[in-house]
């Protein structure tokens, strides 16, 4: 999976917008930095981090969220209208 901004800190690149389509197989192509939550409700995630996995369910009102993400599980998330920027 690629990260672009994996050795940046602090980057004034705006990103780019991409739908999230959930899955229980496959990581996302890129590494979001933000989550955009169209419908709130429950989102399983696994983080970034290169030491451990860090999967977990939140539960999200509609907004914006800014987390690292690898993966949004489709198994556990109810939220729709899932936008990432990478």
């Amino acid at each position: 999976m690629a990260d672009r901004l994996e050795r940046q800190n602090g980057s004034t690149d705006s990103g780019f917008l991409v739908n999230i389509t959930p899955s229980d197989s496959a990581d996302l192509t890129d590494a979001l930095r933000m989550l955009i939550v169209g419908v709130g409700g429950d989102v399983k995630i696994t983080d970034t981090r290169d030491v451990t996995d860090v999967t977990d369910v939140f539960t999200l009102e509609s907004g914006n969220y800014p987390i690292r993400v690898k993966r949004v599980w489709a198994t556990g998330t109810t939220a729709t209208g899932l936008v990432g920027v990478i």
